[in-house]
């Protein structure tokens, strides 16, 4: 089993693991189970009274000196205080062209961490002082871990969520691996994806390179729960079969092997990439590595979700002032030639 047996089971486990995190005393928990209330109604209806009832608690601890908290928490924690958290909404979508722009307010807050150096390489030998997802502050943030085809996933909420049901997944934790991705691991991703569609369907995951906005160097996945499909899974693009050019350049394969052969080149030549994993299907996108003054300013922190065409914003009037080429240019800019 992997997380939960069925998708109620699942969607219970995520708000009720949510709701335990809350503490009078950690600030930081605070922070993650509020980002992840805003994804939907649902989860805001579930969460709301107890999330406001801890944000009025650890307001005034933090203010008698009686809570420890970390640095990028306390900046974080210091905004929300500027702003109230009644004033922050669930998610709202809106389509520009077949680009997608989401409010997603509290995502802006997050530390940029490593996704914003400038990176000659793609391979960084683990470091164990810098942050990674081992540290025992954030055993409370782990909602499932155990075996999976012989190897020990951990799978920990995303404190900053851009996709729904936005969970990272970390295989082999104690193993140390830094964020460089192996036929090993690459086909474990594939075979999860397809194994959880009839327990989840709409399972999905997506990959940073290192030098294409990983933000943390220790192997890991970010997993998604979304039937619909991605810009970038339109019929309409030459890479699904259509006739219109992709901003990006774009390989979709339906075999496993197929796709390491691309990745190993990308490894060869220090090329940073980002990956879609949807069923028996993975997207590879090759980038211009990032700290690149060529990327346009809005994507210059880009991941996979903003390659895949979904873009978050913090103003709320971006729904619907921004325009498809705008996001064309953002995406060509971020590209680099085919193989």
């Amino acid at each position: 089993m992997f997380i939960a047996q069925s998708a109620d089971e699942f969607s219970h486990l995520f708000v009720e693991h949510l709701r335990g995190m809350l503490s009078p005393d950690q600030a930081g928990a605070l922070i993650l189970v509020l980002a992840n209330s805003l994804q939907d109604e649902h989860l805001e209806n579930a969460l709301k009274p107890d999330v406001v009832g801890m944000f009025d608690s650890i307001r005034t601890t933090i203010r008698d000196g009686e809570v420890a908290i970390t640095d990028d928490d306390l900046a974080v924690f210091n905004a929300l205080l500027q702003t109230g958290i009644d004033a922050l909404s669930v998610w709202q979508t809106a389509e520009t062209g077949c680009w997608e722009v989401v409010y997603n307010p509290v995502r802006a807050l997050r530390p940029s961490r490593a996704s914003t150096e400038v990176f000659n390489d793609i391979c960084r030998p683990f470091d164990d002082g810098g942050f990674n997802f081992n540290k025992p502050f954030l055993r409370a943030e782990i909602l499932w871990q155990g075996p999976w085809q012989q190897k020990q996933l951990r799978v920990l909420y995303n404190k900053f969520p851009f996709a729904p049901y936005h969970l990272i997944i970390v295989p082999d934790a104690q193993s140390r691996l830094p964020q460089y991705l192996s036929s090993e691991y690459h086909q474990l991703i594939w075979q999860l994806v397809d194994a959880q569609q009839t327990v989840l369907p709409g399972f999905a995951v997506g990959y940073n390179s290192l030098g294409a906005c990983a933000s943390v160097n220790q192997l890991h996945f970010q997993s998604f729960v979304r039937p619909g499909p991605l810009p970038i899974e339109q019929l309409r693009w030459r890479h699904n079969g259509g006739s219109d050019d992709y901003p990006m350049t774009c390989t979709v394969f339906d075999s496993v092997q197929d796709s390491q052969a691309l990745i190993d080149e990308y490894h060869a030549i220090r090329q940073p990439y980002n990956l879609l994993y949807r069923p028996g299907r993975c997207y590879v996108i090759p980038r211009i590595a990032q700290g690149s003054e060529t990327v346009a300013p809005r994507v210059r922190g880009a991941g996979w979700i903003e390659e895949c065409g979904v873009f978050n914003v913090s103003d709320r009037t971006e729904l619907h002032t921004l325009t498809a080429t705008e996001f064309d240019d953002c995406l060509r800019s971020l590209s680099v030639p085919a193989s």
